[in-house]
């Protein structure tokens, strides 16, 4: 199982590595000067706090469960990001989950006001009793807002290889919508 998971990462990180470089061109929507979005990025600031929860669909075992689930990340582009994300998953025992990773976002596609990504990556899982690794891959749309604001609609799909061969793994897929800003 462990082996499994090295060349996972192992691959990942070959991949990141060998992707043409590519350069995403400024998103803008105001071409206007920075002084007339100094509200708009104040306001961005704010709804980053209070952003809405994702919902996450996940099986573990034969069983099925729902939950909601919000990331914070950090990074720049094209060097990739670290994230730290937590889920509430609606069962009785073992609600929390807690998973940290490194993601790689692959530009597909860029045009004035929206970029598409392919985000590869990789992390460590544990909901406080198991602990577990995983790959996952994502698709994701930015719309600019700004120069510095935008939003960012994304699927997730993952899986966690646990590292207690006993224990179940988890596959799951998260739907969400996350805000972007750029410093």
């Amino acid at each position: 199982m462990t082996r499994k998971i090295i060349v996972i990462f192992i691959l990942l990180f070959v991949l990141a590595q060998t992707s043409a470089a590519q350069s995403v061109p400024p998103l803008t929507m105001n071409p206007k000067d920075r002084s007339s979005t100094l509200a708009a990025e104040s306001i961005g600031e704010v709804a980053l706090a209070l952003f809405p929860l994702n919902p996450i669909l996940m099986i573990e075992g034969d069983k099925f469960y729902a939950g909601i689930t919000k990331e914070v990340s950090f990074g720049s582009y094209p060097y990739g990001r670290i994230a730290a994300e937590y889920s509430l998953i609606f069962r009785e025992t073992r609600v929390n989950h807690l998973r940290f990773s490194y993601n790689y976002d692959i530009a597909i596609e860029a045009r004035d006001f929206a970029a598409f990504f392919l985000t590869l990556g990789g992390g460590y899982f544990t909901d406080f009793n198991k602990e577990g690794y995983f790959p996952q891959l994502s698709f994701s749309m930015l719309i600019a807002f700004t120069d510095n604001i935008g939003t960012n609609p994304y699927i997730k799909l993952r899986h966690t290889f646990m590292t207690d061969s006993e224990e179940s793994d988890i596959s799951d897929l998260s739907l969400g919508l996350s805000l972007y800003v750029s410093f």
